[in-house]
C-alpha cells in the first residue's frame, strides 16, 4: 500500500467542495471507473460532514484526508481529534420501518456502508481514524 495524496482541512462545511474535488481528481489518476469514483466521493463527503457536524459540533478542528492505493483498492483515511466515535458499531437502520416511527438522522453511516466495500475505525493517540475502502478494476485505466 502506498499513499497517493493527502489533504488537510479545517472543520468547516465550506471545505466540502475541496474534499470532493481532491477525492475525484486523485481517484481519476488511478481509475476511470466513474461509478467507483462517484461512490467514493459521496461516501467521503458524508463522512467528513459527520466529522464536522457531529464530531467537532461545528467548532474548529483539523481533519486529515489521505488517499492510498493497494492493488485494486482505493483507501481513504479520515483522521480527526474530535470526541471518540466509532461509526462501525452503529446498528443497521430498519429502512423498511414507516417514517413516522423512525428516529430522524442516522442514515449517513448506512449510506457510507452501502457505497464502499469496507469500513474500519480506530482511536489512536487522541485521533479518530475512519478508513473507507473501495475496490476498483485497475485494468480499466488506459
Amino acid at each position: 500500500m502506498y499513499e497517493v495524496a493527502t489533504l488537510h482541512i479545517s472543520s468547516n462545511l465550506a471545505n466540502l467542495s475541496e474534499v470532493r474535488r481532491f477525492i475525484q481528481q486523485t481517484a481519476v489518476a488511478l481509475t476511470n471507473d466513474i461509478e467507483v469514483i462517484g461512490d467514493l466521493v459521496l461516501a467521503v463527503d458524508e463522512a467528513v460532514t459527520n466529522i464536522i457536524v457531529h464530531g467537532y459540533q461545528n467548532n474548529s478542528g483539523d481533519i486529515e484526508i489521505g488517499l492510498s492505493v493497494d492493488k485494486n483498492k482505493l483507501i481513504v483515511s479520515l483522521s480527526d481529534q474530535a470526541a471518540a466515535y466509532d461509526p462501525t458499531n452503529l446498528p443497521i437502520p430498519d429502512t423498511k420501518a414507516p417514517l413516522t416511527i423512525r428516529k430522524p438522522g442516522g442514515m449517513g453511516v448506512h449510506l457510507i456502508r452501502n457505497l464502499v466495500d469496507e469500513i474500519s475505525y480506530e482511536r489512536t493517540n487522541g485521533w479518530n481514524i475512519f478508513v473507507l475502502t473501495k475496490h476498483y478494476d485497475y485494468r480499466r485505466k488506459e
